[in-house]
């Protein structure tokens, strides 16, 4: 059993990269089964409209075809009305709702085994933007816990001895302040919940490491914490994905000091390439450029 993880989907607009990885898994000819799981952290918006739209359905349709199971926290871009509504069942040790039948979102405060692996789930975030949004039509007050979902959640950490992975859909405060010292223009502040999970979370119990969407960039920000976005991290080192543990340590053993490299397109190309590269080492991992990474990179000549 295999597990990927990735960033935000906000239904088909950054849907691109599950379908890239279909193709991947295809080329190795359809190597996993409903064993494996691919996981988005957040802003899934699948769950939108009602009805849905025709094709946001479509699209579900086509994830439950694909081989592995798909699983993925609430963002903070979810139709929480809808997703409230839907029942509730348990599934490899904590709660799940149920979009489709290999199609599952992981509920707030839950730990899951999967894979070998245990993953303590705490979705949600704030809109920076629910100024400009409606009300149970494109901002749902859900989107963070209200007091007796953390008072859950708080328990549940409390509880734990330690898990492998944590996964959030927004940082906790400490790792936003890391964000915005590697780039000061990002747009997003910390706020009241992401002070909370570094209260009531960060520290409360021993994990390897922790994975959250929410900031649009793939970055490893240090040791324990990664943010993914267009990237399908490799979780078992499977070697269908550029981007995970079978990236290894640096050659003096330590964790590689990643440095975000943006080449321009060469004469014939229409896109450039980002990727990071560890200076210690040389070892470079191929990323697909977003506009967080515009900018800030350390410029080479393509």
């Amino acid at each position: 059993m295999a597990v990927f993880l990735t960033g935000d989907t906000h239904g088909r607009i950054d849907f691109d990269k599950v379908r890239r990885f279909r193709k991947t898994v295809e080329e190795h000819g359809d190597c996993l089964t409903r064993e494996d799981c691919l996981v988005v952290l957040g802003d899934f918006g699948f769950v939108w409209s009602d009805p849905p739209a025709e094709k946001d359905a479509e699209t579900l349709e086509w994830l439950e075809a694909c081989p592995w199971m798909t699983l993925f926290l609430d963002g903070n871009h979810e139709n929480f009305d809808l997703l409230d509504a839907l029942p509730v069942s348990d599934w490899h040790g904590g709660r799940i709702q149920a979009l489709r039948p290999h199609v599952l979102h992981l509920m707030r405060g839950e730990t899951y085994q999967i894979g070998g692996h245990s993953f303590f789930v705490v979705g949600g975030a704030h809109s920076a933007d629910k100024a400009w949004r409606e009300p149970h039509r494109s901002w749902w007050p859900q989107e963070v816990p209200d007091e007796r979902e953390r008072a859950y959640i708080a328990r549940r950490a409390s509880e734990l001895d330690g898990v492998d992975y944590v996964l959030t859909h927004c940082p906790p405060t400490g790792q936003y302040r890391r964000y915005k010292e590697r780039f000061p223009r990002f747009w997003g502040p910390s706020d009241e919940y992401t002070d909370w999970l570094e209260e009531c979370v960060e520290g409360k119990f021993a994990y390897k490491k922790w994975f959250f969407g929410h900031l649009h960039m793939d970055l490893p920000l240090d040791e324990p914490h990664t943010t993914l976005y267009n990237e399908v991290f490799d979780l078992d080192g499977t070697g269908l994905t550029r981007f995970g543990e079978d990236m290894g340590p640096c050659t003096d053993g330590s964790r590689h000091d990643w440095k975000l490299r943006w080449t321009p397109p060469s004469k014939g190309e229409k896109e450039g390439r980002s990727d990071y590269v560890c200076p210690t080492c040389g070892k470079s991992v191929r990323l697909h450029p977003t506009d967080a990474e515009r900018g800030q990179e350390e410029r080479t000549e393509g």
